[in-house]
């Protein structure tokens, strides 16, 4: 009898704690969304090899850099989510508003160029490495991938697109299973951790890569304009601060597992790599063909992912500059505008992946636009999150207002260096 009681307790015991964690799974669940596909859409083909040219150049060394961007991109992202459901409007819309229709174009066609020249390097990386794996030129994959997310975006709800791009943000984890292949000496995965600084041009290039490639403008369109999507006339500033750390985190905790996949083959072998497909096709010999095939498909997921969420934040940004309707939620004849620039970048992109250069080497130069861009979006936001008039009692508090002013400092002098390399004053 007394075994019996025990045995009934400890049912009603787990029963209980079962349910406490699912309703912990269920509000977790409820209050992640933007915030964690805008940290997975981060992560583009375009980004891993950039990632990956780190890696393999300086092995673990700039690890640490990740951990510095962290806390700037929540803060810049929170911002941006938090302004946009205060004002109930997308983040061009505010700065036409607030600063006029001048310089609300002068960041919209910014923003279209870097976009548009991502989308074409993020279409060549998913094609060459969709090429590598079945054997067939890259170039066949290039209009199917453009028309597979046309066709999701034109005629599937909002809600099915959110669910497939949260599982894709989920499937990212397929680049820890590849670093973890590699055998990488986590000792010296701990060291990179630690600020670390060599004196030479080129890795302060590296340094100014990773921070170009983690902290983009397209970013702040989107998820501004996807949290109006997602709670439409309610202000929940807690969950988007809750959503933005852990997407966030998540995008970064993904990108350093990239570069210890390669500091721990290609740096020790002394290989460098140009694309996507070369930092595939580097892995099979030297970490085994599993880590090469998951690091492929990472790169197919990771493009899968971004691509959208490019050119949506470029149809976002016109829309809203222009007073269109807009949003993935509005059918296509009641938002003609916005799905015309959607699939506009889509093709002009895939248009540049077919050209006889590197893309990767393109975006280089666009990332001087989003030196110059980030930094002013930032100071934008600093200003308006701190105005009574706009934000009423959401205003920033102390830790966003000296985390993002850091943001601004760091992004004005590596655009100092960007502007010294390019015209040989450094």
């Amino acid at each position: 009898m007394h075994s019996h009681f025990l045995s009934l307790l400890e049912r009603r015991m787990s029963g209980k704690r079962m349910h406490r964690m699912e309703s912990a799974f269920r509000k977790l669940k409820g209050e992640v969304g933007p915030g964690v596909i805008t940290g997975g859409a981060d992560n583009d083909p375009a980004g891993i090899v950039t990632y990956t040219t780190v890696g393999a150049l300086y092995g673990y060394a700039l690890l640490w850099v990740l951990i510095l961007c962290t806390p700037l991109m929540i803060v810049v992202q929170e911002m941006a989510g938090r302004l946009a459901l205060v004002k109930k409007k997308g983040l061009s819309s505010i700065i036409v508003e607030h600063y006029g229709k001048t310089p609300a174009t002068v960041v919209m066609t910014s923003l279209l160029i870097v976009n548009i020249a991502t989308i074409g390097a993020d279409i060549a990386g998913v094609a060459a490495v969709l090429g590598l794996l079945t054997g067939i030129t890259w170039a066949f994959y290039i209009i199917p991938v453009t028309a597979l997310i046309g066709y999701l975006v034109l005629f599937k709800k909002y809600r099915f697109i959110r669910n497939i791009l949260m599982m894709l943000t989920g499937l990212l984890v397929v680049y820890i299973f590849s670093s973890a292949m590699a055998s990488p000496e986590w000792t010296l995965v701990v060291e990179g951790l630690v600020p670390t600084f060599l004196p030479s041009m080129g890795f302060v290039a590296a340094v100014v890569g990773v921070i170009g490639t983690t902290i983009s403008p397209y970013m702040l369109f989107w998820q501004a304009s996807d949290e109006l999507e997602e709670h439409k006339s309610i202000i929940r500033p807690k969950e988007v601060e809750i959503d933005t750390a852990v997407g966030m985190s998540w995008s970064n905790m993904i990108a350093a597992f990239i570069i210890i996949a390669a500091a721990s083959t290609l740096f020790v072998a002394g290989i460098t790599v140009d694309t996507a497909e070369e930092a595939a096709m580097a892995l099979a010999p030297l970490a085994g063909r599993w880590a090469f095939l998951l690091f492929s498909i990472g790169i197919i997921v990771s493009g899968f992912l971004a691509l959208p969420v490019l050119a949506a934040s470029s149809a976002f940004a016109v829309s809203e500059t222009f007073g269109w309707r807009e949003g993935l939620n509005k059918k296509v004849l009641s938002a003609k505008g916005f799905y015309f620039v959607f699939m506009s970048s889509l093709l002009v992109g895939s248009a540049l992946a077919f050209l006889p250069i590197n893309p990767i080497h393109f975006l280089y130069y666009t990332q001087v636009l989003d030196g110059f861009l980030t930094p002013f979006l930032a100071l934008m936001l600093l200003f308006m999150c701190n105005k009574k008039a706009i934000m009423g009692k959401y205003t920033n508090n102390w830790i966003s207002n000296v985390t993002g002013t850091a943001l601004v400092v760091i992004l004005l002098l590596l655009d100092v260096f960007l502007v010294g390399q390019i015209f040989g004053f450094l």
